[in-house]
């Protein structure tokens, strides 16, 4: 008998832990309590000694003792067998005359035998007058192992006088391979839970197959998803040594493919009754076939007919439950320890990519630097394969590829030849069209193009994904109201811009568009040659065409900071203008957040005005520098300096594009005189009367702009042996020519 016989009716193994009949209901023969039994034992042998059971015939003793199922013996006061039942005959194989006057040591285990004979001795001594024990032993019987038995012995007395004992011995050994079944699927649950792997899994349950049900023939197959078969992954060592070649099964092929696609075990008690089994069972003569969920199979084989009975198919189909959950969790684990090392490496690229590129945008000086060094750092980093930067053409309404780098990917169909897997030069994408570029600039968000929509795309896409690209992202490099271009990345993979990706590159995107505005606008600080564009724009659109048309009178910019919120204040002035209507229209206007009067004198007034959005604005951010702008009968006009290196039909075409009735009206290239600081001393000097300097150089030693002051002006008067309001006149004066030959020009 096998070591899981009699077991797995009664119980079920579920997460390591048995659940099971009670004490009262275990056992092979409808076993019963302990006091239970004892109760009947005495009954029994009491009963025989006082020759009645309440009534009872001696006939009708014998009988009730020949039909118990538990052994029942009588040993005399010596230990010698005088009666066995048949039972006990069954038991151990003795005639019930082999038996008769032979020691209990016979079918006793040596430990067993001893206690009964020292049991024995007290009782003639009459060291004990009573004796009712109940322990286990082995018996051994008369051919075979021995058997575990549970025994209840009992003294027998009569008119005081001891006689001998009565046994009640019952076979325990199904009860005891029941336990060692239910310890070894715990243990194998515990292990299967502890598994890192499906292939610790597949080992854990072809081991346990062989261990539990007692066959050496056990295999289990793990589905491999992306060649859809079933692969042998763990044996026993019976199985590789008679059944060498372990076919690999697609699915429905085979009877593993077939249990495994149907999800319904097999069991047949011979396999050759299977109808074109093609030779692939060797020595096998009966086998079971189990699926293990989604992740493979189990197969149970034996070299007999007929090998497998009702408690094997429901332990072998535990078994495969329980591999099943198990296979369920370590790829689960298997699943979120693959996440946090790809989210580790992402981070570390990603930190690397943005450390590297933040080193190119700070060294860089020119436009070009940035836009070739972003290029470069993108393809050093896995999986982008290739870079390309594009800047719009306003007038021939295309975006054009200036900077690039990287080369196609490697792979079976292609070479890492250094080639790009476009041509560059042929690159000219609609602005306002359906790719991604021109999507990315019009919404100011990065653009995705992967898998067959990007083989679809035509143009240079289908040319990229020929030469082995998989995946294309646009980023805007955008910058408040401006946009610089275009970045194209590259990569070799279907799925290489998740949301991440997208975040980081977008953030990147907008770097690399402050550094260039950062470049544009220091680029006509410190250029000696400048281009001078003046042009003239009608359009309501315009607040200072607004303004001058309600207000009439000539508005004009008297200057321009850029706040930190991104915000425009304006210094406005007004001359010959209805100054409530300026007021009415500015408190009216969505793209003023605030206004105020700051003064007004005669025809004259200054306006303070903050803006989200203008013109002013977008120029600066594209390196321009205004000198004039002034607005009369709703045109304004526009005098602007631009480095000279600069694209000055660019920036034009970007008023023209957005403004309706936009003329140029002059394009001039000039030197521009550069002004050391001892000249703009001197050319102060200049201007100074020898008070005003005076006034002026008294006031900052003697620290009358400091707070507190340190002096006033009465003191400051008296040096000067003048009165305060003439000092006061003086001063003023000075303070006006040095804001003035500071602030000339200058917006």
């Amino acid at each position: 008998m096998r070591p899981h016989e009699e077991a797995a009716d009664d119980d079920a193994v579920a997460d390591g832990e048995a659940v099971g009949k009670s004490d009262a209901d275990a056992g092979g023969r409808g076993e019963q309590p302990r006091t239970e039994r004892t109760r009947e034992t005495r009954a029994v042998t009491d009963g025989g000694v006082d020759a009645a059971i309440e009534g009872a015939s001696v006939d009708q003793y014998a009988g009730i003792v020949g039909a118990l199922e538990d052994g029942v013996y009588v040993l005399d006061a010596d230990g010698q067998f005088t009666f066995v039942n048949e039972a006990m005959v069954e038991l151990t194989g003795y005639d019930e005359t082999e038996l008769q006057g032979e020691p209990a040591s016979r079918i006793k285990d040596r430990e067993t035998g001893e206690r009964t004979e020292a049991a024995l001795a007290a009782l003639r001594n009459g060291e004990t007058e009573d004796l009712d024990q109940t322990f286990d032993l082995s018996v051994q019987p008369k051919r075979g192992e021995p058997i575990a038995c549970e025994e209840h012995v009992t003294a027998l007395f009569d008119d005081g006088q001891f006689r001998g004992v009565v046994g009640i011995v019952r076979d325990i050994s199904d009860r005891r391979r029941h336990r060692e079944l239910i310890s070894q699927l715990q243990e194998t649950s515990r292990s299967l839970m502890q598994a890192p792997s499906r292939e610790s899994v597949a080992d854990i349950v072809a081991n346990a197959a062989r261990q539990v049900l007692g066959f050496e023939l056990s295999a289990v197959r793990l589905y491999d998803a992306d060649e859809r078969v079933l692969r042998p992954t763990a044996t026993t060592d019976a199985t590789d040594e008679q059944l060498p070649e372990r076919p690999v099964y697609a699915l429905d092929e085979g009877q593993p493919g077939t249990v495994f696609a149907s999800g319904e075990p097999a069991v047949y008690d011979d396999v050759r009754t299977i109808e074109d089994p093609d030779g692939e069972f060797g020595p096998v003569r009966s086998a079971m076939y189990f699926p293990i969920g989604v992740h493979g199979t189990l197969t149970v084989a034996s070299t007999t007919v007929g090998a497998f009975d009702e408690n094997d198919r429901q332990v072998a189909a535990l078994l495969a439950i329980n591999a099943a959950a198990a296979c369920n969790r370590a790829k689960r684990e298997q699943e979120v320890r693959e996440a946090r090392e790809r989210i580790e490496t992402i981070l570390e690229r990603i930190n690397g990519l943005i450390q590297n590129t933040v080193e190119v945008l700070v060294e860089a000086t020119t436009r070009e630097q940035v836009e070739a060094g972003v290029c470069e750092q993108l393809v050093a980093v896995e999986p982008y394969t290739f870079a390309w930067l594009g800047r719009p053409d306003v007038r021939a309404e295309t975006i054009s590829a200036r900077e690039w780098a990287g080369s196609q990917p490697s792979g079976p169909a292609t070479s890492s030849d250094g080639e790009p897997p476009i041509d560059v030069a042929d690159v000219a994408e609609p602005i306002g069209g359906d790719t991604p570029g021109a999507q990315a600039l019009e919404c100011e968000g990065p653009k995705v193009l992967e898998g067959a929509a990007l083989e679809d795309a035509g143009g240079w896409f289908q040319s990229a994904a020929e030469n082995g690209v998989r995946s294309v992202m646009a980023i805007p490099l955008s910058y408040t109201d401006s946009n610089y271009g275009v970045l194209y990345v590259c990569a070799d993979q279907t799925d290489a811009f998740d949301q991440r990706e997208k975040v980081v590159l977008q953030a990147l995107g907008r770097a690399v568009a402050n550094a260039i505005n950062a470049i544009e606008s220091g680029r006509i600080l410190s250029a000696n040659k400048v281009i001078e564009l003046e042009f003239t724009v009608d359009d309501r659109d315009l607040l200072l065409s607004r303004l001058s048309g309600r207000a009439g009178g000539t508005i004009a910019s008297a200057g321009t900071v850029t706040q930190e919120d991104g915000s425009l204040r304006l210094y406005l002035t007004t001359q010959d203008a209805d100054t409530d209507e300026v007021m009415a229209v500015l408190d009216a206007d969505d793209a003023v957040e605030s206004a105020s009067r700051v003064a007004e004198h005669d025809d004259e007034a200054l306006f303070d005005v903050t803006v989200t959005e203008s013109l002013i604005a977008t120029l600066v951010d594209h390196g321009a520098v205004p000198k004039s702008i002034v607005s009369e009968n709703g045109i304004a006009r526009y005098n602007i300096e631009l480095p000279y290196e600069a694209e000055a039909r660019e920036v034009f075409g970007l008023v023209e594009d957005n403004y309706d009735s936009t003329d140029l009206v002059g394009y001039h290239e000039h030197e521009r005189p550069v002004q050391t600081q001892q000249e703009f001393r001197a050319a102060l000097a200049e201007r100074f009367t020898d008070r005003q300097e005076t006034a002026l150089r008294t006031a900052y030693l003697g620290g009358f702009f400091e707070w507190p002051r340190e002096v006033d002006g009465d003191e400051l008067a008296e040096g000067m042996d003048i009165s305060r309001p003439t000092y006061h006149q003086h001063l003023r004066a000075a303070q006006h020519k040095v804001f003035e030959e500071l602030f000339e020009g200058g917006y």
